[in-house]
């Protein structure tokens, strides 16, 4: 009976073991996927985030060069303009050098080639004074109608019959930008073969020559060369096309494509990003390879299952030990740790107690969250309302707190048949409540408020003899581009509802500068 019962027990350790060893290697083999398929997945996504801000970086630099240049330039010729009006006594001719004198310079026929476009002319006889870049061909009017159409920025000067214009060529400027902007893509250092380089479109439909290579620091010898969305990668791809065809759709996106390697014969898969700087039609782009992504995995991964087959006979003679007693056992007070904290968790940080509306802490996260979406759109379209009710002090003194209590109940129950599902109620603070409200536009607000303080000054809440019918006073604020924090809008909802309270209570005010609220 005995030896039996050993050898049944034997089987089934066995089979215990058995069960448990093939389940914890399947396991771990599934566990391994998701690691793998997850590590990929979020270095990818740091990576893209990387290759994004750095391209971002590079389109807000220019931009912000561009400007500088530009407004150089505008000063420059008010500055030059101012100087020549100090001439205004010097007789024609006196004045005509004096003009010549301050533009003196080889010039080529080429306006966007010269850094001033300058013409001086009698506009009594028409009859062209100075014109070194040869700007006029026939009629004075006609030329200097195109002419000016090329410049960024002129300024026309006169003195008696003689007019001089003094510009400078948009091309002119743009290019100078464009050759600063070059030389700096071309001296960034980034580690792990990455690079920035850039394609200027010609031609928006593709096919043969539709780009040229403007910038590429791996490959400077093809700077320069024409560009074609037949052209392929190593496995056949046209990320040329997939390329212009991204950045014409959406401005930007994110591709792979096969290269060989500089001074290699091995092959790689790139990840880059794209996007279009309209206006110079260029393509900036930085790429990855990502090999290094799967050969930092199976490093990993090697070191992994090294340690894993170490472990299995350890783990399963402790696993059939305890393995079902620890697991009911962990499972059943898990399961009621998670329970009661959930609970406690959900009590303390979204709803309130006594009033069942949102609690100041969570509304403090929503209102960060909002501040935060706020500045990354520009959009003004959440409406903040902050609200009390009307002498709550003499309700609480003339019933009790108990009865003040009931009556933050009922205004709460009553606000959530008034307001959206997607609207969210707080309760800031004693019977102050704030309330965010998405998509309420600043010419929509007012009347919405004003639905909702109706709604409330409705209400009859019966208290034994007498009836308590309360009533709010209500301020609107919306988030401005200047504000630091979420804090201000709160602010100018504070005082608006103040005012409210000013003007006689139960009443709506929207804060609109300049606004002031006696307080």
């Amino acid at each position: 009976m005995i030896k039996r019962h050993t050898i049944a027990s034997t089987i089934m350790i066995i089979a215990i073991c058995t069960i448990i060893g093939v389940f914890f290697w399947i396991s771990y083999q599934r566990i391994n996927e998701v690691y793998r398929d997850e590590t990929r997945i979020t270095i990818t996504k740091m990576r893209k985030l990387f290759l994004k801000d750095t391209v971002n970086n590079i389109i807000q630099d220019i931009t912000l060069d561009r400007k500088k240049e530009r407004d150089y330039y505008q000063k420059n010729i008010d500055k030059r303009y101012e100087t020549l009006l100090s001439g205004q006594n010097l007789p024609e001719k006196e004045y005509t050098d004096y003009f010549k004198r301050w533009f003196a310079s080889d010039y080529s026929r080429d306006i966007n080639e010269n850094e001033w476009t300058v013409f001086l002319w009698n506009n009594s006889s028409k009859k062209v004074i100075y014109d070194p870049a040869d700007i006029v061909k026939k009629d004075i009017n006609e030329n200097l109608k195109t002419v000016k159409t090329q410049l960024l920025y002129y300024r026309i000067i006169t003195h008696g019959p003689i007019y001089g214009l003094i510009g400078v060529s948009r091309k002119y400027v743009d290019n100078k930008v464009k050759e600063a902007a070059a030389d700096k893509i071309r001296n960034m250092k980034f580690g792990n073969g990455s690079y920035v380089w850039v394609n200027e479109i010609i031609n928006y439909a593709g096919g043969k020559d539709y780009a040229i290579r403007r910038v590429h620091p791996n490959l400077p010898q093809t700077e320069g060369t024409y560009l074609s969305t037949d052209m392929t990668d190593i496995k056949g791809n046209r990320p040329y096309a997939q390329e212009l065809a991204g950045v014409k759709a959406q401005g930007e996106l994110f591709f792979t494509y096969y290269f060989k390697e500089l001074n290699s014969d091995d092959v790689s898969e790139k990840l880059t990003y794209a996007k279009l700087y309209k206006d110079f039609n260029w393509i900036i782009a930085m790429g990855i390879p990502l090999d290094d992504i799967r050969q930092y995995i199976d490093h990993t991964n090697a070191k992994s299952m090294a340690a894993v087959r170490g472990q299995m006979i350890t783990l399963v003679a402790l696993m059939i030990i305890f393995v079902a007693f620890s697991l009911f056992l962990f499972l059943s007070l898990e399961r009621l740790y998670t329970k009661d904290i959930s609970r406690q968790m959900e009590l303390e940080m979204n709803k309130d107690v006594l009033s069942k509306a949102y609690s100041r802490r969570f509304g403090t996260l929503e209102l960060v969250k909002e501040f935060k979406e706020f500045k990354r759109k520009r959009i003004t379209d959440t409406a903040i309302f902050m609200f009390d009710v009307d002498s709550f002090k003499g309700i609480n003194d003339n019933f009790g707190h108990d009865v003040g209590d009931k009556v933050l109940i009922e205004i709460v129950n009553r606000v959530y048949q008034v307001i959206r599902s997607s609207d969210c109620l707080i309760r800031w603070g004693g019977d102050e409540f704030v309330g965010i409200f998405h998509g309420l536009k600043e010419e929509n607000s007012v009347y919405t408020a004003e639905k909702l303080a109706a709604a409330i000054s409705d209400l009859r809440i019966q208290q034994e003899k007498e009836v308590i019918s309360p009533t709010i006073s209500l301020g609107i604020a919306y988030f401005d581009e200047k504000d630091e924090s979420f804090e201000e809008v709160i602010k100018r909802a504070d005082a608006a509802m103040y005012q409210s309270k000013k003007e006689g209570k139960n009443r709506v005010s929207l804060y609109r500068e300049p606004f002031s609220s006696s307080m």
